[in-house]
């Protein structure tokens, strides 16, 4: 019998477990899909741009935690291009971002987690409520183990299958695909790009240097043309940025989730606790979610670890400032996502798509 079981070891998971390791003497059992424990890289790829935003850099500055010079890639990114194929125009601004490998930054909170946490590899597919405890089953390569906890955190996700299971009439988010594509890079690109256009997504979609390589994505609705609207977009890329778009390496896919009420986030339900994604907790505009799942994470540890009577009342509670950030950001949406808005933002050089007032420079993609 687990005190704790936390389901899912990404930047959530794997942070609470650690958290909770070096605060309480606690019986944790970490659980994930993937072979973390693996030198070699798995073949579970998460549809992920691998930027640490500046929100998520003072979160692990605040928990004591920097990032290994061997996670990031090359270029760093300092500068932010804004392409809007709607209102045909352009936008530089200043952003600094961490460009890293997110695998690589995966196993490396991954191992951070104390040896004494024990780590199992499996997909829980049947999770039931005992009078006292939670009693699980997860498969991993046709074997079926079952364990039991006193208390279960979901940290799987945004397709989270104890939110799906378990809240089923709790409000949701809108639900994405987020669908990205790796080609060869030969030459440099700088900078992030944020692409805005109708006919692709009602979101937004990105590209991103990797070293040698370059990541096309794009958040689409999960009733569209998914095919058939990325291949609109990499022609209207390449055909824009002048490069080749066409010698595909790989292709990877996730699903996103993006709140429109700050009733749609859930922290704490029939007992169990969630963190992350699997909470909502992602930003409306630009679908960051590793500043969310540190700092929830990080709120949660606190919660369980002794330091409150009520531990669902004092997570919540403090979960407040993340609703708070979220709610700001809804509100700055429509400086984005309004094509007129958006227009007369971009023509008169104010960064309001950034997170902060910045001066740039604007043209017309016609000139």
């Amino acid at each position: 019998m687990y005190d704790i079981a936390i389901i899912g070891a990404g930047p959530a998971g794997s942070n609470l477990a650690r958290l909770l390791a070096q605060q309480t003497q606690l019986k944790i059992c970490l659980i994930d899909k993937r072979s973390l424990q693996d030198a070699q890289p798995g073949i579970r790829r998460k549809a992920c741009g691998g930027l640490l935003s500046p929100d998520a850099q003072k979160m692990l500055a605040r928990q004591g935690l920097t990032i290994p010079v061997s996670i990031l890639e090359d270029p760093q990114l300092f500068s932010v291009r804004t392409i809007d194929f709607d209102n045909r125009l352009e936008n530089h601004y200043q952003r600094h971002y961490l460009n890293m490998n997110r695998e690589k930054f995966d196993r490396f909170l991954f191992h951070l987690v104390p040896n004494w946490v024990e780590k199992k590899r499996g997909v829980v597919f049947d999770v039931k409520k005992r009078e006292f405890h939670w009693s699980l089953q997860l498969r991993d390569e046709g074997q079926i183990q079952s364990i039991q906890t006193k208390v279960l955190i979901a940290a799987d996700g945004a397709n989270s299958f104890l939110r799906r299971t378990f809240a089923p009439d709790s409000p949701r988010p809108q639900r994405y695909i987020s669908l990205q594509k790796w080609y060869p890079l030969h030459d440099s690109m700088p900078y992030y790009t944020g692409i805005f256009d109708s006919n692709v997504t009602d979101y937004y979609s990105w590209t991103i240097q990797k070293d040698d390589h370059l990541i096309l994505g794009t958040a689409l609705p999960l009733d569209s043309p998914v095919h058939e609207r990325f291949e609109l977009l990499r022609s209207r890329v390449e055909a824009h940025l002048e490069i080749p778009l066409r010698k595909e390496i790989r292709t990877e896919g996730a699903f996103i989730e993006r709140i429109t009420h700050i009733n749609q986030l859930l922290w704490e339900k029939d007992g169990i606790f969630f963190v992350g994604e699997a909470a909502g907790a992602a930003s409306p505009t630009s679908a960051e979610g590793f500043s969310y799942a540190l700092q929830s994470s990080f709120y949660l540890a606190d919660a369980l670890a002794g330091n409150a009577k009520n531990p669902a009342r004092f997570y919540k509670r403090k979960c407040m400032k993340i609703a708070i950030k979220l709610l700001a950001k809804q509100v700055k949406s429509p400086a984005m996502y309004h094509l007129g808005i958006r227009k007369l933002v971009m023509k008169s050089k104010i960064s309001a798509i950034s997170t902060s007032l910045n001066t740039g420079f604007s043209k017309n993609i016609n000139d």
